[in-house]
C-alpha cells in the first residue's frame, strides 16, 4: 500500500493509510513525533486530490502559534506570513514521488482553475463549509475547545477531516488539562458515544526519524504527559 509514493513501514501505518481512505468523515492519528502521521496523512491526501481526483481540493491548517520567545508580528503578505507555519507541509514534499516545483501550479496562488492545494488560516474558519475536501489539521493538540469544535463542525458530505496530533508536545500550559484540551475533548466524547460510524482513530509509536528522537520523547513523555492523555492515545493501539 503506497500512496504519492510513501509506503507503509508498520502495522500501524498500514492501518492509518487504511482509515484515511475510508469513508468515516473523521480520522485521528496520535503518537510521538517522527512516527509519520503528517507525512502518511499528506501523501494519501494528495494521492486522492491529485490523482484519483476523489476531492476537489487538499486543505493543510495549524494554529498559528511560535515556540519559545514571541518574535512578533511576520513581515510581508498573507501568503508569506503564513508560510513559515505550513513549512512541515513543505518538507514533506522532498521524500514523496513528485518535485514542490511540480506540484506549484497546484497551490493557491496558482490558476484558478488548477488550484487544489489550499493553505488556509485556522483563525478564518468560522462559518465556512468544507465541500469534498481533504482537510489536515496539524498539530491538534495545541487547540482549545471552541477552536475544534469550529473546525469540526465545517465537514459537508464527502470531506474527510484528519486531527494529527502528538499529546507530548502541547505549547499551551493551560492545555496540559482534559477538561480543556480541545483534541482530547473531541476523541474522548467520540469514544464515550461509540460513534465508530463517524472517527478512526489510530496511535502510532514506532518513530521513523533519527533513533535519538525516540529517547527524547520517551523522557518528556514520562516528565511532561498526563497519564489521561496517555490512556487515550493508546485506545487507538488496536490495529
Amino acid at each position: 500500500m503506497a500512496f504519492f509514493g510513501i509506503s507503509a513501514k508498520n502495522d500501524a501505518q498500514k492501518r492509518a493509510m487504511q482509515a484515511l481512505i475510508s469513508d468515516k468523515p473523521f480520522t485521528f492519528l496520535t503518537g510521538p513525533a517522527g512516527t509519520g502521521k503528517s507525512l502518511i496523512a499528506q501523501a494519501v491526501g494528495l494521492e486522492h486530490t491529485i490523482e484519483t481526483r476523489r476531492y476537489r481540493k487538499l486543505i493543510y491548517t495549524r494554529l498559528q502559534t511560535q515556540l519559545g520567545m514571541d518574535v512578533g508580528a511576520l513581515p510581508g503578505d498573507l501568503n508569506e506570513k503564513t508560510y513559515p507555519f505550513v513549512a512541515p507541509f513543505m518538507d514533506n514534499l522532498e521524500v514523496m514521488t513528485a518535485k514542490p516545483s511540480e506540484l506549484k501550479k497546484y497551490f493557491a496562488e496558482g490558476d484558478d482553475d488548477k488550484r487544489k492545494i489550499f493553505f488556509d488560516s485556522i483563525q478564518t474558519i468560522r462559518g465556512r463549509s468544507i465541500n469534498h475536501a481533504f482537510l489536515m489539521l496539524d498539530e491538534a493538540q495545541n487547540l482549545d475547545v471552541h477552536t475544534i469544535a469550529a473546525i469540526a463542525t465545517r465537514p459537508t458530505i464527502g470531506s474527510k477531516f484528519v486531527f494529527i496530533g502528538n499529546f507530548a508536545q502541547i505549547d499551551n500550559t493551560k492545555l496540559r488539562n482534559t477538561k480543556t484540551n480541545g483534541l482530547y475533548r473531541l476523541l474522548a466524547g467520540l469514544y464515550e458515544r461509540e460513534a465508530y460510524e463517524y472517527f478512526d482513530h489510530i496511535n502510532l509509536t514506532e518513530v521513523q526519524r533519527h533513533p535519538v528522537v525516540e529517547v527524547v520523547e520517551d523522557i518528556l513523555r514520562n516528565h511532561e504527559m498526563a497519564p489521561e492523555f496517555a490512556e487515550l492515545e493508546a485506545r487507538g493501539n488496536v490495529y
